[in-house]
């Protein structure tokens, strides 16, 4: 079970910082298509293209996982993964970068709903939680490592941070001898009258939720580099500061995940990342340096590496093996479809004020999502975490 786990961490790391994996690289690849027309916004688009098809295929993904098979597909999925996440090194034409970009979402859609649907498959109870925890940090803590040698390949040019991506044939090579098909013939009479119908109405408030959050937490790889690059930095590792800051913080959070969930239920936990995520952003808008600015995106990231875990936990606790893809399919989606809309949520604001001003109107908003826990969407799902998953 040990090197599964070690797998299923692997698979999540290269999924979860898809997009971000090339942020460092994002000023350069503006200036590289200078000439193309509404260039500042493709390039940007070229970082979060996975999340709008991995959101429009994950549905489609769900069901195909548990219809013919999770590991097959996400062995096929890691593949397409490594040859689409590295199709950056030789594509010259921003509208082809943009395809490959879109494969690579159809990859990660089958790859990580699959590799958090075996992760209930293959665990229970106390080690599943300890476990989400521990994926968060390692999603995160991969993240940092990734993104530091992605900033550093892209000071010597845009396109190798797109050879990361290839890492993935080791862990499709690994996964191939390791992960098995689970058998779902022992399921208890409960999980087979959960598995009758999916609790909707009890689901879609959680994947709302994440998809705010995410829409907030992809602030960070988007816009840091060129925040940092406006406040003087000017090399790809330290335009790249925030972002690993905030990586960083977020894998702390995610450790201790575990041990904060012993004390406060899930609503709870959504009040205050959120709250965190709200101080982070409210001192990015007052930073005037890179130093501070990166230190408040730190702080962003803490409350943002609860956000991941605390939402596969609930939905996880709701799932069974027969429609575990098709619950956890509904939480890639929202991810990945709040990361695609940060951008186009963000630009507006920036038409009329600058970066640092639109951090704070995203930390209003962030503070908002709070206070709804508190004082309303705390109430509405309070019956779900009470009675079922309180522990």
């Amino acid at each position: 079970m040990r090197n599964i786990k070690i797998i299923l961490l692997l698979i999540s790391s290269l999924t979860v910082m898809a997009g971000a994996i090339i942020a460092p690289a994002l000023p350069m690849i503006s200036d590289h298509f200078a000439g193309v027309p509404h260039r500042d916004l493709l390039t940007k688009l070229i970082l979060t293209m996975p999340a709008l098809f991995i959101a429009l295929t994950s549905p489609f993904a769900g069901y195909a996982l548990d219809r013919f098979g999770k590991v097959r597909l996400l062995l096929l999925s890691m593949g397409i993964y490594a040859l689409a996440g590295a199709s950056g090194l030789v594509l010259d034409n921003i509208y082809a970068i943009l395809a490959g970009r879109a494969v690579l979402g159809i990859a990660v859609a089958f790859s990580m709903t699959g590799a958090t649907a075996l992760v209930g498959d293959y665990l229970e109870g106390d080690e599943r939680s300890n476990f989400l925890g521990i994926q968060g940090a390692f999603m995160a803590f991969g993240g940092t490592i990734f993104v530091t040698l992605a900033g550093l390949l892209a000071d010597m040019s845009w396109r190798y941070p797109f050879g990361v991506y290839l890492a993935a044939i080791v862990v499709l090579a690994l996964s191939a001898k390791i992960l098995f098909e689970p058998q779902g013939d022992d399921e208890s009479a409960e999980e087979q009258a959960q598995a009758a119908g999916i609790p909707w109405g009890s689901l879609w408030p959680v994947y709302l939720t994440v998809f705010l959050g995410m829409i907030l937490f992809y602030v960070i790889p988007v816009q840091s580099p060129f925040l940092m690059r406006s406040l003087g930095a000017e090399r790809g590792l330290a335009i790249s500061s925030g972002l690993i800051g905030g990586t960083f913080l977020a894998a702390t959070a995610s450790f201790f995940f575990n041990r904060i969930k012993v004390h406060l239920h899930f609503n709870q936990i959504y009040a205050i990342l959120f709250t965190v995520i709200g101080v982070g952003f409210t001192l990015i808008s007052l930073s005037g340096s890179v130093l501070t600015a990166a230190l408040s995106t730190a702080i962003a990231g803490l409350g943002a590496g609860l956000l991941m875990p605390n939402t596969s936990l609930c939905l996880l606790s709701q799932s069974s093996p027969r429609n575990r893809g098709r619950i956890m399919s509904g939480m890639t989606g929202a991810v990945f479809l709040g990361q695609f809309f940060s951008p186009i949520a963000f630009q507006p604001l920036l038409q009329i004020i600058n970066l640092q001003q639109a951090h704070f109107v995203a930390a209003v908003f962030s503070f908002s999502i709070a206070g709804v826990y508190v004082v309303g969407l705390a109430s509405r799902l309070r019956s779900m975490t009470d009675t079922d998953f309180a522990r």
